[in-house]
């Protein structure tokens, strides 16, 4: 009988500090032959991948390495005995994954559900030894799919949601593996994080081309049976637990045709491309229905069948989304979406326009007073849709060697994102009309042209770091929370909120805050992802919170208590 530990108990710490040895080892630890040669380095990670449950090894669980600073990234699988080698790292912080089917998918140093893993600080040819990690048995949820009377439904695709606050929203988002009802309506969710989740079951509709035949199909639905997310039931699973009999329903509902006819900036029927409906509501990612058909023809006429009733955006391109262009991102051809309204009725008659979308252009340069020459080599300039996962894909371009660099092809709300900087250097202003728009969303609308912006970069790099205690003494498992004293700044897409994990010494380390701001730092035990940039808790820790400034340039060193939730 397989025993369930508690989360906590599932996770080994960082063994051991780091040790410097002769990096060949003589240990024929597996290596991948897909290691990414970027970042290449000298120091080396080494440990073992275990089962929380028994301590067994885990042969060929994937370990993954990623170093966000310099967009490093390596991978490993795990030999007999479970262990792995993770050569050629640049110095830098690095988080390790270890993933296995049928297990818990973890960070090393991750000891509760959905928070942040634990970094490991490296130096130039430095070897880290014990970097083990115990992975959980994974929960799983099982259930059959039925239709209005009670037959099994098969095709069904079936998974599980979890709220996550994302761009200033808390939404539903899927999470884990989804999958496919068989024959009999079953299915079965495995690899689950404990925790609570949210069961979706979708059908996607084969397309009726006889406009004649009444199409019926069924509503995305949600466990016990019901098309509205507010009544939904929550299921709660536990380390290794399985979940059984989580059995619902489908809601049957009268599917439409939507169509209509795309018309590009010439006026000329668009010859070719895609159009797609995504659901309006930015608060929960509820796939989106429909069969076939989602072509657009040759003389510019579109057919998407088997519709459910509900308000959506349809975007129609002249190619599909998320193709990464050389210089131009992720549009070389044009785009447009509208708003639209589906009820229980076919839409015909639909006139949209494309454009070529908005084009913007600059440079990166380096502040004023920067001492060190910028190497503008691996730098990237991103537009990230907003809300999160909408509008037509994420602009992407590379800077130039002479620091200019061109987006095309933008639509809608987005915020410009600088990646890839050089580790030494950080983000000061991106500077549009004069007006420094970094923490700003933009709007973008058809054969707009910005030219001229500035993205200004700065080698006075700021910096937050020090240690936390609990009951006097020094703690090791935790969560920093820096966010800035004006609540104005608490809102997306504001760089004024941070978070960090401490590294294998205990210490932590926070980098790139804006400076010339007053700020406020908090040490708790536990953190979800992404739950710093909730205002909500913000406001609820504020009391317990160490005020500090920062200035250009400097670095702050903080001592913290620890704050129990």
């Amino acid at each position: 009988m397989t025993r369930v530990l508690p989360f906590g108990a599932a996770v080994l710490l960082l063994a051991a500090a780091a040790i410097a040895q002769d990096p060949s080892g003589g240990r024929g630890f597996p290596r991948d032959a897909r290691q990414q040669a970027s970042a290449t380095g000298t120091a080396i990670i080494r440990g073992r991948v275990v089962a929380a449950d028994s301590g067994a090894p885990i042969r060929r669980a994937q370990v993954r390495a990623l170093a966000n600073d310099t967009r490093g990234s390596r991978l490993a699988s795990t030999d007999g005995q479970g262990r792995f080698e993770l050569r050629d790292l640049s110095a830098g912080r690095w988080e390790l994954t270890a993933s296995k089917a049928g297990f818990v998918t973890l960070r090393l140093g991750q000891r509760r559900p959905f928070e942040p893993g634990k970094p490991v600080e490296l130096r130039d040819g430095q070897v880290v030894e014990g970097a083990d990690i115990a992975l959980p048995r994974g929960a799983a949820i099982t259930g059959r799919v039925f239709d209005e009377f009670g037959d099994p439904v098969a095709g069904a695709r079936v998974q599980v949601l979890r709220y996550q606050f994302l761009q200033g929203i808390r939404r539903l988002r899927p999470t884990g593996i989804g999958d496919q009802s068989d024959d009999t309506g079953a299915f079965r969710l495995f690899g689950l994080t404990p925790g609570d989740y949210y069961v979706s079951a979708t059908v996607r509709a084969l397309p009726v081309d006889d406009p004649t035949v009444d199409s019926a199909g069924y509503a995305p639905t949600y466990y016990p049976g019901t098309g509205n997310v507010a009544e939904a039931q929550r299921v709660t699973v536990g380390v290794g637990q399985e979940l059984a009999s989580v059995s619902f329903a489908l809601l049957p509902v009268r599917t439409v045709r939507v169509s209509g006819r795309a018309i590009d900036s010439m006026g000329q029927p668009l010859g070719g491309g895609v159009a797609t409906l995504t659901p309006a509501d930015a608060t929960a990612d509820t796939p989106m229905m429909f069969g076939g058909g989602g072509n657009v023809r040759q003389d510019g006429t579109f057919t998407l069948t088997n519709v459910a009733p509900g308000s959506y955006t349809l975007t129609v391109a002249s190619r599909p989304f998320g193709r990464r262009g050389g210089r131009g991102g992720d549009s070389d051809g044009e785009v447009g979406s509208i708003p639209l309204t589906v009820a229980n009725e076919d839409l015909s008659g639909i006139q949209i326009a494309t454009t070529q979308g908005a084009t913007v252009s600059g440079v990166v340069v380096a502040a004023q007073g920067s001492s060190t020459a910028l190497r503008t080599a691996g730098i990237q300039i991103t537009t990230q849709p907003v809300p999160f996962s909408r509008g037509p894909g994420t602009g992407m371009t590379r800077v130039e060697s002479t620091g200019a660099f061109t987006l095309t092809g933008l639509l809608g709300s987005r915020v410009i994102r600088v990646s890839g900087l050089p580790q030494d250097w950080m983000l000061q202003s991106i500077v549009v009309n004069g007006a420094d728009v970094a923490d700003r969303i933009l709007e973008f609308s058809g054969n707009q042209e910005v030219r001229g912006v500035r993205v200004i970069v700065t080698d006075r790099v700021t910096e937050v770091n020090g240690t936390v205690t609990a009951a006097g003494r020094p703690a090791r498992d935790y969560t920093v929370v820096v966010f800035p004293e004006d609540t104005a700044k608490w809102t997306f897409p504001s760089r004024h909120l941070r978070s960090g994990r401490p590294d294998q010494q205990g210490l932590f380390r926070i980098r790139a805050l804006p400076p010339d701001e007053r700020y406020l730092a908090a040490a708790v035990d536990y953190l979800e992802e992404n739950e710093a940039m909730d205002p909500q808790f913000l406001e609820h820790i504020k009391t317990s919170a160490t005020r500090f400034a920062l200035g250009e340039g400097e670095t702050r060193a903080l001592e913290l208590k620890l704050v129990e939730r």
